[in-house]
This record gives C-alpha cells, structure tokens and sequence, in this order.
C-alpha cells in the first residue's frame, strides 16, 4: 500500500514537471531564463531516458506515457 501510494506520487510529480517544461516552452527557450533552466536541468534526466527507450518519442508521448504508467501503478499495486 504505502508504495503504491509512493510510486503514485513520485509519478505523478514527474508527469506535472513535464507538463511545466512543455508549458514554459511555449513562452521561451532562453536558457538565461531561471525557471526554464530550472525545468531543463530537473527533467532533461526523464527525457534521456525516454529517449533512449523511444527515439522519435515527443513531450506529449512522455506526458502520455507517465499518465498510463500512473494508471497502471494504482489499478495494479
């Protein structure tokens, strides 16, 4: 129970990180930027992994990807 929960959350904390980037990116990329760069150097570890294991993978596939993994994590654990 209690990792289900931890796992539900840990999730759920990437997924909403994730979704920060791509919605700061879509006012700037300037990496002089703080909280751009911030959310780069925070998720960029998330991104290379997802693209490793999905080369043309993009934010919305990653975004999607973690939601069903939450989906998973609270139906199954």
């Amino acid at each position: 129970m209690i990792v289900e929960i931890f796992v539900n959350y840990t999730l759920a904390f990437i997924m909403w990180l994730v979704i920060g980037r791509a919605t700061i990116s879509l006012f700037t990329k300037d990496p002089k930027n703080p909280i751009y760069s911030l959310f780069v150097r925070v998720t960029e570890p998330i991104y290379i992994l997802f693209r490793k294991i999905f080369p043309k993978g993009t934010t919305i596939f990653i975004i999607l990807t973690i939601i069903l993994l939450r989906i998973l994590t609270v139906k199954y654990l």
